[in-house]
């Protein structure tokens, strides 16, 4: 099964890294990347979120902190690459001075100590004016970045994936899910609790950063609502809890469909492309508790096609 599915992935990347150059159509271009953007966030957040069990709704702030220190350094004339590297760091350094006092608490009040850092961070991006913008934005100078970002992109999702993959089979995934399942246990046979939750935090911060960088050196121009919003905050839970929190592909799959419904949605009826978070969280809790990805629906259903072939 493992070999399958990084053989599908395999291909998947290579169609994926030939589609710019077999359509001229640059809408699908820039559709594929802002799901590309979706599931980085969504895969990042579930290392955290799904593989440690720690409801992390300030994902976003990781996000936000990368694509302005991206647009701050770039339109101040820094080199790409630098500007990138310091919306990594800070992403990371600001996961870092979080993680004490927020890693003392645990569950609910977890979740709504994260989510409450995505308000603070939007109001001060809105009232920093002077360095971030404000609300009349932050405007980098101009360029043709689509198939740059796109390529991008898709790299450090792939990137993302496969360390995804690494992790369900190592030692340090292995602390993670014994966290998730009783952390009192898991200190007790002699996993650092702390040292393992802070260094996830700051791996999945990290990988957030960078993809606000390359968000922010895509789109040229941002303001807080685009990088702190609800949408940014929910959409990477639901994408995660719909594909399949705690697996490998669960994440991308969640991301693919929920975006691309979106992008119906957002086509047909504007006012209604938001309302997807609450109807899938609704649809999972329902009717398919674990996500599509969940590993048992999968065995059961090629149980039940064996079975029907056999008869």
């Amino acid at each position: 099964m493992a070999r399958l599915l990084a053989a599908a992935g395999l291909g998947a990347l290579v169609a994926f890294a030939l589609l710019p150059l077999l359509t001229s159509s640059t809408y699908l271009v820039a559709f594929f990347l802002s799901v590309f953007i979706a599931a980085i966030l969504a895969q990042s957040y579930d290392w955290v979120g799904g593989h440690m069990g720690y409801l992390n709704l300030g994902h976003a702030s990781f996000f936000g902190i990368g694509a302005y220190a991206f647009g701050i350094l770039f339109r101040a004339g820094l080199p790409a690459l630098v500007a990138f590297l310091a919306g990594i760091v800070l992403a990371a350094a600001f996961a870092v001075a979080i993680s004490y006092p927020f890693f003392r608490l645990r569950g609910a009040y977890f979740a709504l100590a994260t989510f409450g850092l995505v308000t603070l961070l939007e109001l001060l991006a809105s009232n920093l004016s002077r360095v971030t913008g404000g609300s009349e934005g932050l405007t980098l100078p101009s360029g043709y970045r689509l198939y740059g970002a796109y390529y991008a992109s898709l790299g450090l999702l792939a990137v993302v994936v496969a360390a995804t993959a690494w992790l369900a089979g190592s030692r340090f995934g292995l602390a993670l899910v014994s966290i998730r399942e009783d952390e009192e246990v898991a200190g007790a046979f002699g996993v650092n609790a702390f040292g393992v939750k802070c260094l996830a935090l700051v791996a999945s911060a990290a990988v957030a950063g960078l993809a606000g960088g390359f968000y922010c050196w895509y789109l040229t121009y941002i303001i807080p609502g685009t990088v702190f919003g609800l949408d940014v905050a929910v959409g990477p839970v639901v994408m995660a809890m719909l594909g399949g929190s705690g697996t490998v592909v669960g994440p991308l799959l969640g991301a693919f469909v929920v975006d691309g419904i979106r992008e119906v949605l957002r086509l047909k009826t504007p006012y209604l492309a938001l309302t997807i978070y609450g109807v899938m969280l609704v649809v999972v809790g329902l009717f398919l508790p674990g996500g599509l990805a969940e590993p048992r629906r999968w065995r059961r259903l090629a149980a039940r096609v064996q079975r029907r072939a056999t008869a």
